[in-house]
C-alpha cells in the first residue's frame, strides 16, 4: 500500500511540476508581448507592406532553364492572394528580376496581379530585368520603378522549332506518323516546315502578340510604335516611352507603395515566402518529376533572351 500510495504522489508531483513550467512560460511570453516597444508590437500584428520577389523564368511547372532553376508560376499566385486576403498588408511591391517566361504562365500571373490591384495598392521594382512576360505581369501595378542599369520592355512573343529531320535521315531513322489531318502534327520536329505550317505558327504569334500590345495601351500612355519591336531598353529610354514611371532604388519603390496607400514612414516591409516544402516533397521533385522534356518540339515564350536550354519538368 506504501508504494502504491508513494507512486500515486510522485505522478501528482511531475504533474504539478509540469503545469507549473507551462504556466511560468505562458506569463513569460504575455509579459514579452506587454513590455515589447510600440514599433515592434506593430511589427506582430499591425499593418504592413507586402514584398513578393518574381525572380527567374516565369513557367507553369518548377524546372531548370539556362538562367537557373525557375520556381512555378503558382507560387506567385499564392503568395499574391495570400497578400490580397490579409486586410493588414496595405499595400504590396512586386520585387521583379525576370526575364519572362512561357505566354500562358505569364497571362495567369498579369490576372493574379490585376486582381490583386483593384483592392490594394501595387508597386512594381524591376531590378534587373523586367522583359517580355515579366514586363506584362506588372502592367496592372499603380507605379512602376526600375532600377537605372535594368532593362525593361521587349514587348512581344515568339516560338523556336526544334528540327531533328536532317540529322535523322544522316542516321538511318525514319518516323512514319499516322493523322487525321495535315495540320495535325504541325511543328513535329521529325519533318521540314511546309509553307502552311508557317503560316499557322505566324498567325498564332500575331494573335497572341496582339493581346499583349492591347494589354500595353490599356495599362500604359504609349505614343511612339517601336516599343512594340520587341526590343528591350535601358531604364532612362523606358522612362521617355512610358513603359514605367520612375527610375530608382527599392527604396523609392518603398516610398512610392508607402505614399499612395497613404502609409506612415514606420510601417515595415513584410516579405511574403513560399512554404518551404517538405523533405519528402523535395525528393520525390528531384528523383521523379525533373526531367528534360523532348515534346512538344515548341512552345510559345514571352521571354528575352531567348533561351539556350529550357527543360522542365
Amino acid at each position: 500500500m506504501d508504494v502504491v500510495e508513494r507512486k500515486g504522489l510522485s505522478e501528482r508531483k511531475l504533474a504539478i511540476i509540469a503545469l507549473a513550467i507551462i504556466l511560468i512560460m505562458l506569463v513569460a511570453a504575455v509579459a514579452a508581448v506587454i513590455l515589447l516597444p510600440a514599433p515592434q508590437v506593430m511589427r506582430l500584428g499591425g499593418a504592413y507592406i507586402a514584398l513578393v520577389k518574381i525572380e527567374g523564368p516565369i513557367v507553369s511547372s518548377t524546372g531548370y532553364t539556362i538562367f537557373g532553376s525557375a520556381r512555378s508560376v503558382n507560387v506567385y499566385i499564392e503568395l499574391l492572394e495570400k497578400a490580397r486576403k490579409d486586410p493588414q498588408a496595405k499595400a504590396v511591391i512586386l520585387y521583379v528580376n525576370s526575364p519572362g517566361g512561357s505566354a500562358a504562365a505569364s497571362e495567369a500571373l498579369y490576372n493574379a496581379v490585376k486582381k490583386l490591384s483593384k483592392e490594394k495598392v501595387v508597386v512594381a521594382y524591376i531590378a534587373e530585368y523586367g522583359t517580355s512576360g515579366a514586363y506584362m505581369a506588372v502592367l496592372p501595378s499603380d507605379h512602376i520603378v526600375a532600377a537605372e542599369s535594368s532593362l525593361v520592355g521587349s514587348i512581344g512573343v515568339y516560338t523556336m522549332i526544334v528540327n531533328y529531320k536532317g540529322l535523322l535521315d544522316k542516321l538511318g531513322v525514319q518516323v512514319y506518323t499516322f493523322k487525321s489531318g495535315d495540320l495535325k502534327d504541325v511543328g513535329s520536329p521529325f519533318r521540314n516546315m511546309t509553307e502552311e505550317d508557317a503560316e499557322v505558327f505566324k498567325e498564332i504569334i500575331s494573335d497572341l502578340f496582339e493581346i499583349f500590345k492591347a494589354r500595353v495601351k490599356q495599362h500604359r500612355t504609349i505614343e511612339e510604335e517601336k516599343v512594340f519591336t520587341g526590343r528591350p531598353f535601358t531604364a532612362s529610354k523606358a522612362l521617355q516611352l512610358g513603359l514605367i514611371d520612375e527610375i530608382g532604388d527599392f527604396d523609392t519603390a518603398v516610398e512610392a507603395a508607402r505614399k499612395l496607400a497613404g502609409l506612415r514612414e514606420d510601417v515595415p516591409v513584410k516579405e511574403l515566402k513560399p512554404r518551404t516544402p517538405s523533405l519528402f516533397e523535395a525528393l520525390l521533385g528531384v528523383s521523379v518529376q525533373s526531367r528534360v522534356k523532348l515534346l512538344p518540339s515548341y512552345e510559345i515564350l514571352a521571354m528575352w533572351p531567348p533561351p539556350t536550354v529550357y527543360i522542365q519538368p
